[in-house]
């Protein structure tokens, strides 16, 4: 039960990691998991290469926490790769319904990390302020047009900092990829990859796992380099790390606004299209139901673990 868990947490990490807007760090935060995901990324380096040469496997696996990463990115993997179409989908079809969901989420899951503050004062909120600046200020950069061209070490370079962002909470990894023009690039490279698998279409396998290895490459740099350093915030200031990414969250949600016309936010009422009212608010409680959902049941958790002691 604890192995299905975590690979449904995984899932919806990568269903995170699909829409620009959302981090699949965000919902690691929110599901509990997001210290022992960066800690255990973190064991990954050419030291612990080593350790697999000279020890064996079981130690090196040991020293990863292998059995806790191979279920969390086997669910990203699931997640990403069932509902890369279903998330394209929305974004182009239903995309109000779908920003209010996620802010749902995002506005109700600051409270739910702000408990975990061990020591909050006022002088945190220099912190949370900063993170707010700095999310919005990346928010109103204007997107790259997608290049019809894109040479491989771009592609390389905007997937390791996607990954990046995909990692902290409240900057999205596939804004990221707007930023730099490669977003369309991404998912038609995966949606290539899936219909290899599930189609059989050859048409395009030599592109497709070409560019699959560069992002794929992109992606284990990415993780290499800034994991480690997420690792070193989190020993060193637990509390002004988290402070500071409730910040990112906040400074981000003007990017997820779902009522926009001409990239300015506008009011519900001012909206010249379909405003799909009653279903934003359905959707926006059902966000945050998901929070309150995650975070009953992970006190349950901790209770049952306090009773067996």
């Amino acid at each position: 039960m604890k192995s299905i868990t975590l690979i449904l947490k995984g899932v919806f990490m990568g269903i995170a990691d699909l829409v620009p807007g959302v981090s699949g760090g965000t919902i690691a935060l929110i599901l509990g998991i997001y210290d022992e995901f960066i800690f255990s990324l973190s064991k990954l380096s050419f030291s612990s290469l080593k350790k697999l040469k000279n020890e064996g496997i079981t130690v090196f696996w040991s020293e990863i926490n292998g059995n806790f990463l191979l279920k969390l990115f086997s669910g990203i993997l699931i997640g990403v790769s069932f509902f890369t179409y279903l998330i394209d989908w929305l974004i182009n079809n239903y995309p109000i319904p779908l920003w209010t969901f996620f802010i749902g989420i995002l506005l109700s899951s600051t409270g739910f990390i702000y408990k975990k503050i061990k020591l909050p004062n006022v002088k945190l909120l220099l912190y949370l302020f900063l993170g707010i600046l700095i999310s919005f200020v990346i928010t109103q950069i204007n997107p790259s047009s997608e290049n019809k061209s894109i040479s491989g070490l771009y592609l390389f370079f905007s997937s390791l900092i996607a990954i990046s962002a995909m990692i902290l909470p409240g900057i999205s990894g596939a804004y990221i990829l707007i930023l730099f023009g490669t977003y369309s690039e991404v998912i038609s490279t995966i949606k290539g990859g899936i219909n290899i698998i599930l189609q059989q279409d050859y048409t395009n396998v030599y592109s497709v796992l070409f560019k699959t290895s560069i992002i794929g490459f992109g992606i284990i740099c990415g993780i290499l380099i800034f994991s480690k350093f997420f690792k070193w915030l989190l020993i060193k200031f637990y509390d002004k790390t988290l402070v500071f990414l409730i910040g990112l969250m906040l400074g981000g949600l003007n990017k997820i606004w779902p009522w926009q016309e001409n990239g300015e936010n506008l009011l519900p009422f001012n909206y010249s299209g379909e405003k799909y009212l009653l279903a934003s608010l359905i959707f926006f409680i059902l966000g945050t139901l998901f929070v309150f959902g995650v975070q009953f049941i992970e006190k349950r958790k901790y209770n049952d673990k306090k009773e067996n002691k």
